[in-house]
């Protein structure tokens, strides 16, 4: 009986043991985390893109979502969206800057800044988040250099305000931020890490996970603060749908300048020279690409309207003797045409000068060089067939007056003269009338 009781007890005691030492083990949470690609311009399909992946990360039990950007900037309407996502998410949201060479620039800052935790890879940088427009590089400036307008300064320190806004909600260093936006200052991952702009600087995506391994992160709503496990958790890609792929990559404001000239070109040639084809082709191909990306990113239709009257005054210097007035009318409408044609306060949503320069001279050399070449073929005199013997010279077969028989070409024709014709004079075509020539003297 003894011997059965301490058995019981050396058993209950193993059990115990077992369980305490099972207790004292770290458990893996398991699940998954979400990685997404903020690649390229910040373009309203890129918005729509990381809100819906964001809302469909949650809704599938993501324990936090990493957001891999490189980005040259883009629009703050669209920017705006992907921060409000960011913000009212409810599992922790990383942004990285990667990989290495990749950039926060413009737009792209001010998202590291409304992230939970901002990580940058080396060989990366942040910043430039002052407001960019072609326009306004042609505005009074003050003394200090500053817009001197009062739209320009109402956009400036509203967007100043901004960036201080998001720096302050995360802690991060707001004067940093404010002379990112009003001096366009920008800082590498270094100088970005010690002034307090960012939270981790990460060699690659399994560095990142150990340094984010027991931090925790204040997300707000009922959720409070959570610590962020990574052990044992499997990335989920969530990528682009087909056709957003496709949209975002006509969704920039170089290629939607070159659509745009390629349509009014094409369809203009095909228009004034009929049965080509290949220039219709494409104009109307072009035409549809740059109407799908107009939802994408609006644009402003007087500067359509001037791109369309610059390829008019081209043309029309062709026709017309204007001494260069035209050609120099239509320069300047293309340039104003196409800086206007966007208007994006963020660097990436316009368009460059350089690119201007670059489009309009080839759209020159095409209308002075390949439309010429066309127009003066068809300004032309016919040289075949019967339209052909215009202006021909031959030899009358015998003596007529009124109705005759002449030699032209090697061939034989019925002709008719006002004037006596005498036999093996030479005689030339003024008109054809079916198969009659009419003739005169040489």
């Amino acid at each position: 009986m003894k011997k059965k009781r301490i058995i019981i007890q050396s058993l209950v005691l193993a059990s115990a043991i077992a369980m305490a030492g099972g207790a004292a083990r770290p458990q893996a949470p398991g699940g998954i985390y979400a990685v997404m690609k903020l690649d390229g311009m910040v373009s309203p399909i890129m918005a729509e893109y990381l809100e819906d992946s964001i809302d469909r990360a949650q809704k599938e039990g993501a324990r936090f979502i990493v957001i891999q950007m490189d980005t040259p900037g883009g629009l703050m309407s669209s920017m705006r969206q992907i921060i409000q996502s960011i913000l009212q998410s409810k599992v922790p949201v990383v942004v990285y800057t990667y990989p290495r060479g990749a950039q926060a620039a413009s737009a792209g800052g001010f998202i590291m800044l409304s992230a939970h935790v901002a990580a940058m890879a080396p060989g990366t940088e942040i910043g430039a988040m002052h407001p960019v427009s072609p326009m306004l590089n042609f505005m009074k400036k003050d003394d200090r250099g500053g817009p001197a307008g009062i739209m320009e300064k109402k956009v400036l320190n509203d967007t100043v305000a901004y960036a201080r806004s998001l720096a302050q909600k995360r802690g991060r260093n707001q004067a940093w931020a404010e002379r990112a936006v009003r001096d366009a200052i920008s800082s590498t991952y270094l100088e970005a890490r010690r002034q307090g702009v960012i939270d981790l600087v990460a060699e690659d995506m399994d560095d990142l996970l150990k340094q984010l391994e027991g931090r925790r992160i204040e997300v707000g709503g009922p959720a409070g603060t959570v610590r962020m496990e990574t052990d044992g958790l499997r990335p989920v890609e969530y990528g682009m749908e087909w056709h957003q792929r496709v949209a975002n990559s006509f969704a920039d404001p170089q290629i939607m300048l070159v659509l745009l000239i390629l349509a009014v070109v094409g369809i203009g040639i095909e228009m004034k020279n009929p049965g080509l084809i290949f220039p219709g082709v494409i104009g109307a191909i072009s035409l549809l690409l740059f109407l799908l990306t107009v939802r994408i990113l609006p644009v402003n239709m007087a500067g359509i309207a001037f791109i369309v009257l610059a390829v008019i005054l081209f043309i029309m210097e062709l026709k017309f003797t204007s001494y260069g007035l035209l050609t120099v009318a239509g320069i300047a409408s293309f340039v104003f045409g196409a800086m206007i044609l966007f208007q994006s306060p963020l660097p990436g949503g316009y368009i460059p000068l350089t690119t201007i320069i670059a489009t309009l001279l080839v759209i020159m050399a095409v209308v002075f060089i390949v439309l010429r070449a066309v127009m003066q073929a068809h300004r032309g005199r016919v040289s075949t067939g019967i339209e052909g013997l215009r202006g021909e010279s031959g030899e009358a077969m015998r003596a007529f007056t009124g109705r005759g028989k002449v030699f032209i070409h090697g061939e034989i024709w019925d002709a008719e003269s006002d004037s006596e014709i005498k036999e093996k004079e030479t005689v030339v075509v003024t008109d054809v009338r079916g198969m009659t020539l009419l003739v005169k003297r040489k």
